[in-house]
């Protein structure tokens, strides 16, 4: 089911929060706020100074919050504290060595990820259950979207996702420039450049090393010296079409 991030309804309200620049009040749950500690520690001191001032105001301004948001980040906001988003659903996989694939309707657009919720969580201090499913919304786009998921998660020191998703990037010379600007900093190309080599090599090796009959397990007196030398040949072969970002669909004979 799509969810819409540019609306958001409270049913349980128990304080408001007024867009400064025309005026709109939504009315939120304070509970679902303190999902953020930027709100946390405002209520916190707040409550204190009402407990030293206590002078029983009667007017209903303490329980509006004021922020200067636009109308659709500030409903992206208050849908991301009072409804967390769940993980995206795995698809069933239909080979055990099949990789991860998630439901496209149950993935946050990736726009949204990096240009509001992203941007959100950080400048309200958003709690972590909730930062750690946004970084699994971003690395599900990474199959689709490598070099962009690669770029954003490392300019933002999100090391593990940044790791998972240079996997899904392909040999760094079958990108334009413009593409190749999506990596943040030297470094970061660096990274990428190391991390495809290694896993090449990594590759690589292991192939060379597999044998087509370990320990002369099943091994035919009469076909075993032929089919070593098949096996040596196809491997050998394989191995020179070993590039990043391929599956083993997509280099095999």
């Amino acid at each position: 089911m799509t969810v819409s991030w540019t609306t958001f309804q409270c049913n349980n309200s128990d304080f408001r929060v007024r867009l400064i620049p025309d005026g709109t009040e939504y009315p939120v749950s304070r509970l679902a706020l303190q999902r953020s500690e930027v709100f946390r520690d405002m209520f916190a001191c707040c409550d204190t100074a009402n407990q030293e001032t206590s002078s029983g105001s009667e007017g209903g301004e303490e329980d509006v919050l004021e922020l200067h948001e636009k109308s659709g980040d500030l409903a992206a906001l208050l849908r991301l504290l009072h409804d967390p988003p769940a993980p995206p659903s795995e698809l069933p996989r239909t080979g055990k060595f099949d990789p991860i694939a998630h439901d496209p309707a149950t993935i946050i657009p990736l726009p949204l990820l990096l240009s509001v919720l992203f941007v959100l969580a950080d400048k309200y201090a958003v709690e972590e259950a909730i930062g750690s499913v946004l970084r699994q919304h971003l690395l599900a786009h990474a199959p689709t979207h490598a070099l962009e998921v690669y770029g954003f998660a490392s300019w933002h020191g999100m090391d593990w996702e940044a790791s998972a998703a240079s996997q899904y990037v392909l040999p760094l010379a079958s990108y334009r420039f413009e593409e190749v600007k999506l990596i943040p900093n030297v470094a970061a190309y660096h990274k990428l450049v190391r991390l495809q080599d290694f896993r090449v090599k990594a590759l690589r090796d292991l192939l060379l090393g597999e044998e087509i009959f370990p320990h002369s397990y099943g091994e035919c007196s009469s076909q075993g010296r032929k089919t070593m030398d098949s096996w040596d040949r196809q491997r050998k072969a394989l191995m020179g079409r070993i590039e990043c970002g391929e599956s083993s669909s997509e280099t095999s004979l």
